[in-house]
Order: C-alpha cells, then sequence, then structure tokens
C-alpha cells in the first residue's frame, strides 16, 4: 500500500435485493484503491441477503439494522460507523451497481486537489448499455420535479468526463470528505429515500464547499432496482419523488422558487394525468390500456406524496407497502455488525 493513502469506507446499502448485492460486491475485486474497506448495510432484507453475503465472504463487514430505515437513515448507520473507524473520505454505492477500477482512485484524486470539495460525484453508466448514460450530475430547477438529472439516458462521451462544478451529484458512488461530513451534518432522515442526497449538497453549497462532480470517474448503474415491479419488495418512488420535491423546496427555496414549483409541478401533473386517463380508457387486455392503469397508479401516488409533502403529515409506511419501515421520529433500531474478525451491537 502507498504510504498515506487516505482510507476510504465504502458502504453499500442494500434492502432485499440479494442478487444485485451479491454482483456489485463480487465488482469490488476490479478497484486498483489500495486503502478501501467496503461495508453493506442491509436495512432488514428478508430474502436471505445477509447468509448469501457471508456465505460468499466471511471476512466482509455487514452492518445490520433491524428495521428498513430508508436510504436516509440506512446509509447514516454506515456513516456513523464509518467516521467511528477513521475513514477520511466515505463513499456511497447503491447495491444494483458494479465498480469500475478507478473509481475510488479517481474520485480521491479529484478530492484531495481542493480542501474546499465537499463532495464528489462520478458519471453513472446505464448498466443495459454502458455506452449510454444514467446520468451524470444534478440540477436544481425547482421545476416539476425539483431537480433534473443532466445526462440521463444521453450517449456517453468527452461531453460527460469533464470535472466540473454542480448544484448536485447523483447520489450513487459519490465521495464524501471527512471535514465537510462533520461540519455539515449526516443525510436528513426526514426524506427517508429520494432527494436527501440533492439536499445535502445545497447544504454543502450553503456552508461554503464545492460539490464536484467528476466525469473522469464512472459507476455501472442498473437504477430502477428498488422499484422494479418484478421484485418481492417495491418501494413506492412516485410517492416519495412527490412528497420530497415539496419537502426539498420548502426547505431551500425562496418565495420565487416555491411559486414555480408549485405552477410547474402542478401543470407537469396535470398533464401527466390526462395522459394517464386517455390509456385507461383502453381495454385493460391490451398493452395501452395495462400501460394507462399502471400510470394513473402512479400519478396517484405522486399526488398522495404531494399533499403529504404539503400538509408535514408523517410517511404512511403500511399504506405504502412498507411495514418494516422505521421513520426519523421511531426508537432507535438495533443495530449488528460483524467483519470477520469480530461482532458489535448497538
Amino acid at each position: 500500500m502507498p504510504p498515506g493513502a487516505p482510507l476510504v469506507v465504502m458502504l453499500i446499502l442494500t434492502w432485499n435485493r440479494r442478487e444485485d448485492v451479491l454482483r456489485c460486491v463480487a465488482s469490488l475485486d476490479r478497484l486498483d484503491y489500495p486503502n478501501c474497506l467496503p461495508v453493506v448495510i442491509d436495512n432488514a432484507s428478508a430474502d436471505g441477503t445477509v447468509a448469501a453475503l457471508r456465505a460468499r465472504d466471511a471476512t466482509l463487514a455487514i452492518i445490520e439494522n433491524s428495521a428498513n430505515l430508508g436510504y436516509a437513515g440506512g446509509n447514516n448507520v454506515g456513516l456513523r460507523w464509518a467516521l467511528a473507524r477513521g475513514a477520511d473520505f466515505v463513499q456511497i454505492v447503491n447495491s444494483d451497481t458494479e465498480v469500475t477500477p478507478d473509481l475510488v482512485s479517481e474520485l480521491v484524486r479529484v478530492a484531495e486537489t481542493d480542501s474546499r470539495i465537499a463532495v464528489v460525484g462520478c458519471r453513472n453508466l446505464l448498466m443495459e448499455d454502458p455506452s449510454r448514460l444514467w446520468g451524470a450530475y444534478g440540477v436544481v430547477t425547482y421545476g416539476p420535479f425539483a431537480v433534473r438529472v443532466a445526462g440521463e439516458r444521453q450517449p456517453d462521451g468527452p461531453a460527460w468526463r469533464q470535472v466540473r462544478d454542480v448544484d448536485a451529484v447523483i447520489g450513487n458512488g459519490y465521495l464524501w470528505r471527512r471535514a465537510a461530513l462533520e461540519r455539515i451534518g449526516l443525510l436528513d432522515e426526514h426524506f427517508f429515500g429520494y432527494h436527501e442526497d440533492v439536499d445535502w449538497c445545497l447544504r454543502a453549497h450553503a456552508a461554503g464547499y464545492r460539490v464536484v462532480y467528476a466525469g473522469s470517474a464512472a459507476i455501472i448503474h442498473r437504477g430502477g432496482s428498488s422499484s422494479s415491479a418484478g421484485h418481492a419488495r417495491v418501494f413506492p418512488v412516485s410517492y416519495f419523488l412527490g412528497r420530497n420535491g415539496v419537502l426539498l423546496v420548502r426547505k431551500h427555496g425562496g418565495w420565487r422558487q416555491r411559486v414555480r414549483f408549485a405552477f410547474q409541478c402542478g401543470g407537469a401533473h396535470a398533464a401527466r394525468w390526462l395522459r394517464a386517463l386517455a390509456l385507461y380508457l383502453f381495454p385493460r387486455r391490451t398493452r395501452l390500456g395495462r400501460r394507462g392503469a399502471a400510470l394513473a397508479a402512479m400519478e396517484a401516488d405522486f399526488s398522495r406524496g404531494v399533499r403529504d409533502g404539503v400538509c408535514n403529515r408523517p410517511i404512511p409506511f403500511a399504506r405504502l407497502g412498507l411495514a418494516d419501515a422505521a421513520g426519523p421520529a421511531a426508537p432507535a433500531p438495533i443495530v449488528s455488525w460483524s467483519d470477520g474478525g469480530g461482532q458489535g451491537r448497538t
């Protein structure tokens, strides 16, 4: 190991995605960075994820949460664990990804060019077609969804491989500086899932830090795994996009941004409802009819999310099919961890 290589703790959060996380962990053998400690954080999976990971590698560090804490709460458990073990940088990697060899080394290289850089994000390539982007970085628009993903499904190329300051980085593969985490704090668990990464980036900007996209680094991202209908447990993305868009705008937007969001979100939502209802008129046995029913269900979830966000209601976990979830107001769950050489419990 080269002397002085910063310690990077890589957090891999998973929830009932056994095959995805096994594939992700297997890809870590490609990394060329000499001082990376991976740890899997399991959000109370019921599909045998932990047993399968231990069977594959008994030395792998695994944190077991006793409840589904969402993206924010689950990763916060890992962030505290990493900081307690002296991490210089902490990286979050989604379970539905595969790493590229220089992912960590390139992000560390960029981060070390300026101590004012709080977080460095990377190019997310589409797993189904790596010649195209899953996405590059976030642009805060205060428009229909509050945030737009730059480069989404675009062909990869030199334009996306630059290093530049951005509004927000994609919450997959990004590398956090320890000092920034200690000053800014962890993820806001009121978001539970979606937009908490954007919220953190906006807090970093407000604290005088830089948020940098390093297109010179890449990760391969399948994306949509948590919301894929092919899984037994599906995450209600539409609900949280509606709810958390409201939370983000309320937290960071001024009155102009709030008015813009209200009009653009409402208008776009109405247009999507009209499209869904038009398709819904087709017989259910047809492809268009089934598509209309699916779109109508998504827009109904989005509407409920917006209403809950506006009224500041608690997340209705049971109604959303997340009976195993625990929000920020719930009692602290039991957390246990093991790394092959020892175990702990908090």
